[in-house]
């Protein structure tokens, strides 16, 4: 999960803003584009992904509030590595790319959380590549649904503040769709969560997180 450095706070302050509001499937921005600058998220969702030879989405993070989005291209200079776009109805504000290296050289200090910001970004996609990496597939579904409830949260009827599909699912989790249905069913049937049209409701917190859990192998000899 990205950490809150404090450099969305100081261009939320800066003043030479715009605000958006992104509806779901809206795009923020796409890859190879040249960044016009960087949103910083308000609230809602926003999934951060590449497009694949056969125009599949490999989702790579989703993003939600205080975090920031296309810092790397503007710092860099160099068109957007990947695509984002809104899950759910999103409020951001942007600042243009001139204006933020304006901001950020007028101030070491600004140039330290620049850094801080991107290398919590790394983390938080190499972490989530370790995870997808060494467990199986129900494994990592559980292991992403905690990490969903962590970060989004439930409300009072155990559903989870972000509607992903199962095309989505399948895309965070390196699983197929077809598999990522029989996991969804699986799940269901042990009690774990229902899921209905892009809602997932938890129904057994502690099973899940035992399910989440990789199996522990014997070290070779």
């Amino acid at each position: 999960m990205a950490t809150n450095t404090g450099l969305e706070e100081i261009i939320k302050n800066y003043g030479e803003l715009t605000q958006f509001i992104f509806h779901k499937n809206d795009v923020l921005f796409k890859e190879n584009d040249q960044p016009a600058g960087l949103y910083c998220l308000e609230s809602g969702s926003v999934k951060i992904f590449k497009e694949e030879h056969d125009q599949q989405e490999r989702i790579l993070h989703l993003a939600t509030a205080g975090e920031i989005l296309g810092l790397h291209s503007v710092v860099n200079n160099h068109p957007y590595t990947n695509s984002a776009a809104a899950i759910s109805e999103t409020r951001a504000s942007f600042i243009s790319a001139s204006e933020f290296m304006k901001l950020i050289n007028s101030n070491n200090t600004y140039k330290l959380l620049v850094m801080k910001s991107l290398c919590s970004r790394i983390d938080s996609m190499e972490d989530h590549i370790v995870r997808i990496s060494e467990k199986m597939s129900d494994e990592r579904f559980a292991d992403t649904l905690l990490v969903l409830v962590e970060k989004y949260g439930v409300n009072k009827t155990k559903d989870l503040n972000i509607h992903l599909s199962i095309d989505e699912l399948a895309s965070y989790t390196c699983t197929s769709k077809s598999y990522m249905k029989k996991i969804i069913t699986e799940f269901t049937h042990r009690g774990l969560i229902t899921f209905s049209g892009g809602n997932i409701k938890i129904l057994n917190l502690p099973l899940l997180k035992s399910t989440a859990v990789v199996n522990v192998r014997p070290a070779a000899l």
